[in-house]
């Protein structure tokens, strides 16, 4: 063979590798785009990926032999969780209104009948919500038999906004309906124009958003220097498009998300652009003594590992979602090979589910005795994946990312506070992605500190398991009249929830 031909060849086997990667990412965006959401995979499937022949047996009395033998595989696998009691319908403390209904012999010859017992049916009322013009008068007095008349008026009580109709309920009741219920300003004017005759204009509202949010920017702060304060923080972004004057469309920021597992607290931040000094401008830089020092968890974008490099003390944490997530979205590459790899990290999570309650000290002897064996495994499969996949490839891709992330994502072996991923923080994501439906953009880039001020309040509340709105409604009134800076920590959303149990147990 000519060195023409030879060279031919190999021109057509590389393209021929090329064909064949592309048809692998087609395959791969049309799964996005069509297939399934969900990452579950049923521990069956697993197993019938890993040993094929299994599907092929042609007797039944094989099929019933092998049965219980794959029943215990799916409890192994897959644990039972116990259900969790139903809760009622309707709460206990809900208003009730009474209506008894007398038969008409009855009520013509009541003296006839005695009654005897009685038969009781549950229906749920609902009025629409009701505003309420709130007319402050304060009457004018002179004292009487003064020379020189002295006018006498009441005070104005402190007030939101000077000279607006403006009132802590309706801003609570505006913002829970943005950041909450996901309806933008102009819905809520419709609504409020439509339903209730109230003309409000929706830039009149979008400047009380910032009002709301200049009142509650001093409590954000405050999260943020307990963020800096705490050992084990986790970090996430999710672009956001905002407005741009000038460039004839939106452009795209982010929105940075902080959570101090040790407080159950998240925080929002607002930043147009997607590198280290994003987090820098939450978590600190090296010069700055305040600077959070501690584990760091986040997925392998380059701006944590930047950060992370530019500051002493810093351990980094990997997510095992995200690990996963690759091989999931590439198993038809390698059926057999990815499925291991997915059953062993289904085994890390049966572990992590099983000691879940326990005390840090107790998942850490049970991660290093249980889980580490398992690691070790995986790391053995993840690059047996990697050198016999071509690193473009989408398998080849999963497995150098779940290596260069290895010496991260087996951080949580050592330390038993740390979690095994980052999905907590992701799901604070969840409401701006449901939101951006609705409202599409954030508004302008110098307004996008409004919005992360106003979701880390409603989005602690949601944590807590609490109605934003009695919060938010509560926090304003108190915000109008605390002047001392240290009672701040007592207007955070837990201290609410706290002060709310303690004054509910003393009415008992």
């Amino acid at each position: 063979m000519s060195q023409t031909e030879e060279d031919k060849d190999k021109i057509i086997a590389s393209q021929r590798e090329k064909i064949a990667l592309l048809e692998k990412k087609i395959d791969h965006l049309i799964r996005i785009i069509y297939g399934s959401k969900s990452e579950k995979l049923d521990p069956a499937q697993l197993e019938l990926l890993l040993d094929p022949d299994t599907a092929k047996k042609p007797c039944a009395a094989d099929c019933e032999e092998d049965a219980p033998a794959a029943e215990e595989l799916k409890r192994e696998l897959k644990p039972v969780r116990e259900r969790k009691p139903r809760e009622p319908r309707l709460p206990a403390n809900l208003p009730t209104v009474e209506e008894v209904i007398i038969p008409d012999e009855v009520r013509a010859n009541p003296g006839d009948y005695r009654r005897i017992g009685q038969r009781t049916s549950e229906r749920l009322d609902v009025e629409p919500g009701r505003y309420t013009r709130r007319l402050i008068i304060r009457p004018t007095y002179v004292k009487k038999n003064e020379a020189i008349p002295s006018i006498h008026t009441a005070p104005l009580p402190p007030t939101v906004l000077e000279g607006s109709i403006l009132t802590p309920s309706l801003l609570a009741h505006i913002v829970t309906g943005k950041y909450c219920d996901h309806l933008p300003l102009y819905r809520q004017e419709q609504i409020m124009s439509r339903r209730y005759g109230i003309n409000i204009p929706r830039n009149t509202m979008s400047h009380w958003m910032e009002v709301g949010a200049d009142l509650l920017q001093p409590l954000w702060k405050l999260l943020v220097s307990d963020l800096r304060k705490s050992s084990y923080v986790k970090a996430d972004e999710t672009p956001i498009d905002y407005l741009s004057p000038g460039h004839g469309s939106t452009r795209k920021g982010y929105l940075w998300l902080y959570q101090n597992p040790a407080h159950n607290t998240i925080v929002y931040d607002w930043q147009t652009g997607h590198d280290s000094s994003c987090l820098a401008a939450i978590l600190g830089n090296a010069d700055e003594e305040d600077t959070f020092r501690g584990i760091l968890q986040s997925d392998g974008h380059g701006a944590y590992n930047k950060w992370s490099g530019d500051n002493e003390g810093i351990t980094q944490s990997g997510c095992w979602t995200h690990a996963r997530r690759k091989f999931y979205d590439n198993l038809e590459e390698d059926p057999v090979l990815a499925a291991k790899i997915l059953r062993l990290i289904q085994q890390l999570y049966r572990i992590e589910e099983k000691y879940k309650d326990s005390a840090p000290e107790v998942r850490k002897y049970y991660r290093r005795r249980q889980s580490r064996p398992v690691t070790k495994r995986l790391h053995h499969l993840i690059t047996k994946v990697k050198n016999k996949h071509l690193p473009k490839s989408g398998l080849g891709g999963a497995a150098a990312y779940a290596l260069n992330q290895w010496g991260k994502l087996i951080v949580y072996l050592h330390h038993g506070e740390v979690h095994i991923d980052n999905n907590s923080v992701e799901r604070g994501v969840r409401p701006t992605k449901i939101g951006i439906k609705n409202w599409l953009f954030i508004g302008g880039e110098e307004t996008g500190w409004r919005s992360a001020v106003l979701y880390t309040m409603v989005e602690n509340c949601r944590i807590l398991g609490k109605d934003p709105y009695a919060y938010l409604k509560w926090v304003f009134e108190k915000l109008l009249t605390t002047t001392n800076q240290d009672d701040l920590h007592q207007l955070l959303p837990a201290a609410w929830v706290r002060t709310a149990t303690q004054e509910n147990a003393a009415a008992a």
